[in-house]
């Protein structure tokens, strides 16, 4: 039977645009997570068991005090950190350590025993020359950024009477504060939620087609996301006080610009309460889990120079150990959250660090 060439044309065409949107789609989710954070709503996954909605000016969000999950898998202490209880005031014969951090150092994936933090204050303390107990406290706070740990140890952590603050930095660290979900708990480990189910959940319905399909295209095609994030920011831009939601207005930022300065800014922030309250400031900085440098030169340049914080690059200590970083990934596909050898050798290189700059510790 003759084809009629006008159905032929049809047909190839069809399988032609086919084709292109399938590649196209496939482009696009791969290439998701370079895009993904620079939206205007920026949504924290969290379990509603852990977090609530702070009255902190510019807190966003903390961790619950006293709460305690998953049979006891965390645990949050009175001052709302991932640790047990702390004399407060601090015991003259105590040398305290406060690690402020995100996800990294909270260590969603693993007991407390075993997060970087408490394996550094297991080495310290097997240390029999000095005459001091080390604590370190785990002060991570999933989705945090500069200004945000800043105003978690200005306003409650400071009671800790810290000796030194370490200050566990990644790139992200410059984005605007997130915004919880507080009726949400996906099943699982919250911290791996699938990216469209995140936006299918999450993000406003823009397109004018009904909630059903919107939220199916949403949770299904990377490219759909793509055009809603990049309408949204646009109308947000334009009038953030119609189109970003009043929790992330509460926040503080209106865009990203904004949000980094005001994260580089807060730097000298830290400085100035280090001389206040007498604490040593020190950087850490970590890297993504891949074997190339990308974190923010800026942030070494402040480090060495222009504030004169002590600084850990933990990038060029695991490549000259040669560790292939990618093996350091929870997941394969992750790119932040360490393993458990990751928190061991984080652990480790930490302790070194600080026992080879003398008179940051006894």
């Amino acid at each position: 039977m003759k084809i009629n060439p006008l159905v032929k044309k049809l047909a190839v065409s069809l399988l032609s645009f086919g084709v292109i949107c399938f590649l196209t789609e496939k482009s696009f989710l791969a290439n998701e997570n370079k895009f993904i954070f620079d939206t205007n709503v920026y949504v924290q996954q969290a379990k509603p068991a852990l977090h609530k909605i702070s009255k902190i000016p510019g807190l966003s969000y903390e961790l619950i005090p006293g709460a305690n999950t998953e049979n006891g898998f965390f645990k949050i202490n009175s001052h709302g950190i991932r640790d047990k209880e702390y004399n407060i005031p601090k015991p003259k014969d105590v040398f305290r350590i406060i690690i402020l951090g995100d996800s990294v150092t909270f260590g969603t994936e693993y007991p407390i025993e075993q997060t970087y933090a408490k394996l550094l204050e297991q080495k310290l303390n097997k240390d029999q020359t000095a005459n001091v107990k080390y604590e370190v406290l785990n002060a991570g706070v999933c989705a945090y950024n500069a200004v945000q740990k800043y105003i978690l140890l200005k306003n409650k952590l400071i009671d800790y009477q810290p000796d030194l603050v370490i200050f566990q930095f990644l790139n992200d660290d410059y984005y605007r504060n997130a915004v919880i979900v507080p009726d949400y708990d996906s099943p699982g480990n919250h911290m791996h939620i699938d990216m469209g189910e995140y936006f299918a959940i999450n993000f406003p319905k823009i397109m004018p087609i009904n909630e059903k399909n919107d939220r199916f295209l949403m949770k299904h095609s990377a490219v759909y996301r793509l055009i809603n994030k990049s309408i949204y920011d646009f109308m947000s831009f334009k009038n953030p006080d119609k189109y970003i939601p009043q929790a992330y207005r509460y926040a503080g930022f209106n865009n990203l610009s904004e949000s980094m300065r005001a994260n580089k800014k807060i730097f000298h922030d830290f400085k100035k309460l280090a001389v206040e309250h007498n604490f040593k400031f020190m950087l850490m900085l970590v890297p993504e889990l891949k074997n190339s440098d990308d974190l923010d030169p800026w942030i070494k340049q402040l480090g060495a120079k222009e504030l004169d914080f002590k600084t850990l690059d933990l990038f060029s200590r695991f490549k000259l150990g040669g560790i292939d970083l990618t093996e350091l990934r929870i997941i394969p596909q992750g790119n932040c959250h360490f393993n458990l050898i990751g928190h061991q050798l984080t652990a480790d290189i930490l302790y070194s660090w600080l026992k080879d700059n003398q008179g940051i510790i006894p």
